[in-house]
């Protein structure tokens, strides 16, 4: 007798809170759902995650994917300055040489799909890992409403169980103004940029700076003097030695920039720089 109203008990109890834990699972999925799906409402089609701020010579308006690239960015406003072979991250393990990147045109098919961490109004967190698991790099891409700029935070870990030396680069297919010929890009141990100067007209442009102290040993700027998207474990190739070049009547011109950091990441720890897009 105790065992049979033991049993109906357990059926009450059950029949009551099944229905209970699953409205809570709804919940907390909705709730999910709500935190991230804050990105601006009027993102065009092409552009995943719209954020802007500023007015002015303030205004910011930029584009991220689900993967990280930043694919357009507007400052001030009128003023687009990014190209048509991309922006994004490149990675190489030194030994045993292994090249991963993702320049939004080009990805080298070797990472597992991005999770968003978080996203809202003004920040995008993206994390994303190798296929192999020996590399997670985790990116946080928030506006910096202030000063009109984008701060770009990017976390490696070193997923392995020995240090590896790795190269950690952020590209960008820089058109300053809109304009390919006209334009000057410049690199140096902080930063890499491009600039419109075309006679009589107002000279605007973008700039990739590293902000603070790097935990990598080595960091510097480049700019690409071949059209050729670079090679994360072979990042000096195609560099312009002089660290600027100047695309006034060279038709075929097209400017674009690296910023790279190389070093020693130990086993289970993370290495993390902070960079910052900002009109010129």
């Amino acid at each position: 007798m105790k065992f049979a109203t033991r049993f109906w008990f357990s059926v009450v109890l059950v029949v009551v809170l099944v229905p209970f834990l699953n409205a809570q699972q709804r919940t907390a999925s909705s709730a999910a759902a709500t935190t991230l799906a804050v990105s601006e409402s009027n993102a065009p089609d092409f552009c995943p995650h719209l954020f802007s701020a500023g007015s002015g010579n303030n205004y910011l308006r930029y584009c991220v994917t689900d993967n990280g690239n930043i694919t357009l960015i507007e400052t001030p406003l009128g003023h687009s300055h990014m190209g048509t072979n991309g922006e994004g991250y490149g990675l190489c393990q030194e030994s045993p040489a292994v090249e991963y990147h993702d320049y939004a045109v080009s990805d080298s098919g070797n990472w597992q799909p991005s999770q968003i961490v978080s996203l809202t109004k003004s920040l995008i967190k993206i994390s994303r890992t190798t296929s192999d698991g020996r590399w997670t790099l985790v990116q946080t891409i928030s506006k910096v409403a202030a000063t009109g700029s984008i701060k770009v935070v990017m976390a490696l870990t070193n997923n392995a169980r020995s240090d590896q030396v790795a190269y950690l680069l952020r590209f960008a297919d820089i058109d300053p103004d809109g304009k390919v010929s006209g334009s000057l890009a410049t690199a140096s141990l902080q930063s890499a940029g491009a600039i419109a100067v075309i006679a009589d007209t107002p000279h605007y442009g973008l700039q990739l700076l590293s902000l603070g102290k790097s935990p990598f040993g080595y960091q510097q700027g480049f700019v690409l003097s071949a059209d050729t998207l670079p090679n994360a474990c072979d990042f000096a190739s195609g560099i312009d030695l002089q660290g600027f070049s100047f695309g006034e009547g060279h038709p075929g011109y097209n400017p674009m920039v690296e910023y790279v950091y190389a070093g020693a990441v130990p086993a289970g720890q993370t290495l993390t720089v902070t960079m910052n897009y900002r009109g010129t």
